[in-house]
């Protein structure tokens, strides 16, 4: 049986590259503080408030981490808050639970955009914590809502159902396991 909180962190996990479950994009973590960036290339266009970065991007916050092959951030205002980021190629997200698991994201290209908070991921999106997994082709988030919904691959042989597997934790597999028989 799959526990409630399994669900939630999946849902948490599908999140997971609108940069955490707050409503700013501002914050690659749920915890906040600085964030550090790098790249091997940076372009500030400052008529736009726009960060291109190329080649190696990886931006951290607390233990979340976040990488890809190119991003472009938005800001609102020179120095504010950041209303939009684009991510493509080898999208890569990872964070830790409340108990320290972590809990990976990836895919081809991602948009998360801060006035409908949404996350659009599509490519081979791959959802993962532990053992347990979800495929797709698109993934759609209301990120603060925590409402998620993961779509197949069209008119591709094979590649047209979302697919997953769940394990139960210990607890609950010993919970569901039958008491041996005389006893």
């Amino acid at each position: 049986m799959i526990s409630s909180r399994t669900i939630k962190v999946f849902a948490v996990c599908a999140a997971a590259l609108g940069l955490g479950a707050s409503a700013t994009l501002a914050q690659v973590s749920q915890q906040g503080g600085p964030v550090q960036w790098s790249a091997d290339q940076v372009h500030s266009d400052q008529n736009t408030n726009t960060f291109y970065l190329d080649g190696r991007v990886e931006i951290i916050q607390d233990q979340a981490r976040l990488r890809a092959d190119h991003a472009k951030m938005v800001q609102a205002t020179q120095g504010g808050e950041v209303t939009n980021i684009e991510a493509n190629g080898n999208i890569y997200y990872i964070t830790k639970d409340a108990q320290g698991q972590d809990t990976i994201v990836r895919g081809d290209n991602a948009v998360y955009t801060k006035s409908d908070d949404t996350l659009i991921m599509t490519g081979d999106v791959v959802m993962q914590q532990g053992q347990n997994v979800m495929t797709g082709a698109r993934l759609t988030s209301q990120v603060s809502k925590g409402v998620s919904t993961l779509d197949p691959a069209t008119g591709q042989a094979g590649k047209g159902r979302v697919k997953g597997v769940i394990y139960p934790t210990k607890d609950q597999a010993k919970a569901a396991a039958p008491a041996p028989a005389g006893h």
